[in-house]
């Protein structure tokens, strides 16, 4: 497999173990809170029972000290079925995706399926499928929920600045899905950091229990701007079976996790060469 095929088949993996939109990479937090988990976050933690169908959708803006503001919009797809597997197609974008970045020009899907062990990353546009073979279940890394990680996070590398405080916001409905939600605060004291004033950095997060995701997140930093996300358009049907595959007709790229730790790659069951895939 070329190189960018390696790279990609990488990013699937990194998708299927460590945090899907790391996905989308969060901004507004800086050293207040750290990078945080991303939206819409794989944390090694499969979900049964609970399909749904999505579209989640990420705007930062920030205001220049002009008063010119800057937005970016990322709009991806999102399914999860009855059995765990997890679709996300990240959509081109012309305003640049969350982080501030140029944002994705092209089409990217990434499918985690825990029932095959397997994650497929591939580009309609390119008629090609990455599949890399994961290791056994037992052979990732301690699994954690987004809580878990949120609040790591939170309290990891920074030095001493004063732990952040965390309320109740109660429960509402969110696009026809009910969500509880929490406020988490840390404010940075005047020249903690050369400010002369007090910043106060803000976590906004409403996660529905039933559906066991975040339906919406409001993450305001003054030096960075506000990240919001939304989820709307939510479907509790099950997705069809056919989303959680390389679709038919495309080459596939297959690779296996070589090492128990997940270093290193090994052919996979159709070899190093390009096979297509069987409709």
């Amino acid at each position: 497999m070329n190189k960018c095929g390696v790279m990609c088949a990488v990013a699937g993996l990194a998708l299927a173990v460590t945090a899907m939109p790391a996905l989308h990479a969060q901004r507004g937090f800086g050293e207040g809170f750290g990078r945080g988990e991303g939206f819409g976050g794989f944390h090694g933690q499969v979900t049964t029972g609970a399909p749904f169908s999505a579209t989640r959708t990420i705007t930062h803006t920030q205001t220049l000290t002009d008063g010119t503001t800057i937005t970016h919009t990322e709009v991806i797809k999102e399914a999860r079925d009855s059995q765990g597997r997890i679709f996300t197609q990240t959509l081109p974008s012309a305003t640049g995706g969350s982080s501030g970045g140029p944002g994705p020009r092209h089409n990217m899907v990434r499918i985690f399926d825990p029932v095959s062990r397997t994650a497929i990353t591939y580009s309609p546009e390119s008629k090609q499928a990455n599949v890399l073979h994961l290791p056994e279940a037992g052979q990732f890394h301690g699994q954690r929920g987004p809580e878990g990680a949120m609040a790591e996070g939170l309290m990891r590398g920074h030095g001493n600045l004063p732990a952040p405080t965390t309320e109740s916001l109660g429960s509402k409905t969110i696009n026809g899905i009910t969500a509880d939600g929490t406020r988490t605060t840390r404010v940075i004291p005047a020249g903690a950091q050369g400010n002369d004033k007090p910043i106060t950095i803000t976590h906004e997060s409403w996660v529905s229990s039933d559906l066991k995701i975040e339906v919406m997140r409001v993450d305001t930093d003054p030096r960075n701007g506000t990240t919001t996300m939304e989820l709307t358009g939510i479907s509790r049907d099950e997705p069809a079976a056919a989303l959680f595959q390389a679709p038919a007709g495309f080459t596939v790229n297959e690779r296996t996790v070589g090492a128990p730790n997940g270093r290193g790659f090994e052919p996979g069951p159709s070899g190093i060469n390009p096979q297509p895939l069987i409709p």
